[in-house]
């Protein structure tokens, strides 16, 4: 019979080590994927970097980006081919194309421009960096707010978008 309490009691010890085992187990072998939730905040690179964002009232996906290091509000746009800014928001990244550089023509909600290409030092989408992204700035004008276009997406893992819900992974 003691050997049955023995038994009883050890099991019960185990029981209650075990969880707080398998929490230290899992951070010493990296821990679960990296997730921010629509913020800024810097995370350690543990896994695939991933951003979740919600559905805004106006049916966008919006978020706190940051263009050569510079943090600026922008939309998330799977219509766009490729990340587009007004031409302030470049400015204020460092970017200075030329008159003359004003060129590719472009579509937008304001009807047709000219943009020039540029590239990103670094596009920052909470704990995702992409470096070197092509991007189109927009005249003064023709563009209100940054639009983060398939050349950024299409360099991401996955890009899952449910249930008012958008997951990006790196």
């Amino acid at each position: 019979m003691e050997r049955y309490l023995f038994i009883a009691i050890g099991v019960a010890v185990i029981a209650m080590i075990a969880p707080k085992a398998a929490d230290m187990l899992v951070v010493t072998n990296g821990g679960p994927a990296s997730v921010a939730v629509a913020t800024n905040e810097p995370e350690p690179a543990r896994g695939p970097r991933t951003l979740v964002l919600s559905v805004g009232e106006n049916g966008h996906y919006s978020v706190d980006a940051h263009i050569n290091g510079r943090p600026v509000h922008s939309l998330i746009d799977t219509g766009a081919s490729v990340v587009a800014l007004p031409a302030d928001v470049a400015r204020a990244s460092g970017l200075h194309p030329a008159e003359s550089d004003f060129k590719v023509p472009v579509n937008t909600a304001n009807g047709t421009a000219r943009a020039a290409r540029v590239s990103l030092r670094e596009l920052r989408l909470g704990t995702i960096r992409l470096k070197n992204v092509d991007a189109l700035v927009l005249p003064d004008g023709a563009l209100h707010v940054p639009l983060i276009g398939m050349s950024a997406l299409n360099r991401l893992a996955k890009v899952d978008i449910r249930s008012g819900t958008m997951r990006l992974i790196q």
